[in-house]
C-alpha cells in the first residue's frame, strides 16, 4: 500500500489565531504535559514517559529566540491587556520543571507525579485537569489544534475546514469516540469571529543531494 503524503498544512493566520486565543485566557502551563502523559497512559507507556521527550518538547519548540527555544501561550499569571506576553518564551531548562518530582511539588497538577518519582494518571484526571489546569472553563480544541499542530501535515480529501483542525487535535492526543465524555468536559469547538483560510497546500521541502549521491526517487 503506498504511503500517504500530507496534502495541507495550517496557515499562519490559523496559528496566530490559536496563539492569541490561548494567550488571552488563564491556562496552567502544565496542561501541555497533561496532554502528553494522558496519551502515554492510554497507550500503556506511561512508565516510559519523559520530560525531555521530543514528542513533548516538539509541541512547544519554536525558532526565533536563540536564548529561549520554547514558546507556548499557556500561562496562568500575568496581565494580558497589552497583548501577548514575553513570558510565552521559555528557556532550555523547561523540562526540569516537568519532571515527576517537580510536578508533584506544584500547587496545580501535583497528581501527575508520585512520591516515588514516577508519573501518574489518576482515574479522575479529566475532572482534575478541568478544575486545576483549565480553572473550570473548557478550552477551544480548535485553538489548541491550531497551535500544537502547526508543524504537522494533514491528509485531507475534501475542502479543508476548521473541523479538520479539531479532528487532527483529537487524533494527535488520542481522543477517539469512546473518549467523548472526556473531550466534552475539557474542550469546546469555539472558533474565530472572522473568516480566514485554515489550510494551505503542503509543499514538500527540497532535498539537495550531495554530488554522487544516488536516489531511487
Amino acid at each position: 500500500m503506498p504511503e500517504l503524503r500530507p496534502t495541507h498544512v495550517l496557515t499562519t493566520d490559523a496559528v496566530r489565531w490559536g496563539i492569541e486565543t490561548l494567550g488571552a485566557r488563564k491556562l496552567h502551563p502544565t496542561f501541555v504535559v497533561y496532554l502528553y502523559l494522558r496519551k502515554q497512559a492510554r497507550a500503556g507507556t506511561l512508565a516510559d514517559a519523559s520530560a525531555t521527550s521530543d514528542e513533548l518538547l516538539s509541541l512547544i519548540r519554536m525558532p526565533g529566540n536563540p536564548r529561549k527555544p520554547y514558546y507556548f501561550p499557556l500561562i496562568s499569571r500575568g496581565q494580558r491587556a497589552d497583548g501577548l506576553l514575553h513570558t510565552f518564551w521559555r528557556a532550555q531548562n523547561i523540562a526540569g520543571s516537568w519532571s515527576p518530582g517537580s510536578i508533584h511539588r506544584q500547587q496545580s497538577g501535583a497528581w501527575l507525579g508520585t512520591d516515588d518519582g514516577s508519573y501518574a494518571m489518576p482515574d479522575a484526571h479529566a475532572q482534575l485537569a478541568f478544575d486545576e489546569m483549565l480553572f473550570g472553563e473548557p478550552v477551544s480544541a480548535l485553538a489548541l489544534g491550531a497551535y500544537f499542530l502547526r508543524n504537522d501535515g494533514f491528509i485531507l480529501g475534501g475542502a479543508p475546514v476548521a473541523d479538520d483542525v479539531v479532528a487532527g487535535f483529537r487524533t494527535k492526543f488520542d481522543y477517539p469516540d469512546e473518549a467523548e465524555d472526556e473531550f466534552r468536559k475539557l474542550y469546546t469547538k469555539d472558533g474565530p469571529g472572522a473568516d480566514f483560510l485554515w489550510f494551505e497546500p503542503y509543499v514538500a521541502p527540497v532535498v539537495e543531494l550531495n554530488a554522487g549521491e544516488e536516489t531511487d526517487v
